[in-house]
């Protein structure tokens, strides 16, 4: 039930975990340290919004996961998601592990999005 920003979810987390007498510093760290790499892309993080009630409901996720909206497509608004999936391959028979991660876009939800864009 943690949401708002990420810095909020963070914050909130991390009260959470040591209310409660356990340490997820190390997962935080790497939460963090996405964030910093994610604004320094360029990526607007003022825009972002932090769940802990989102993720996938498919075995193959392993980590991280995102999607991307689009207020102005209403129901629709997804355009992409994706997310880490370290595990897949090894489930597909790969000997070796292979860290991934990868992302679907919904081509015409994306040029819906372009369109609306474009009528402003």
């Amino acid at each position: 039930a943690v949401f708002g920003t990420p810095q909020e979810g963070i914050a909130r987390v991390r009260a959470l975990a040591e209310g409660a007498g356990v340490s997820i510093e190390p997962a935080i760290t790497r939460f963090e340290r996405r964030l910093d790499l994610s604004a320094k892309a360029g990526f607007d993080l003022s825009r972002a919004h932090f769940a802990t009630g989102f993720g996938r409901n498919m075995a193959y996720y392993t980590g991280f996961v995102f999607e991307f909206r689009v207020a102005a497509l209403e129901q629709d608004s997804m355009i992409c998601g994706g997310g880490r999936y370290d595990g897949l391959l090894s489930a597909l028979g790969s000997e070796k592990p292979v860290p991934a991660v990868g992302c679907a876009v919904g081509i015409e939800r994306l040029l819906a999005a372009i369109s609306k864009e474009q009528d402003r």
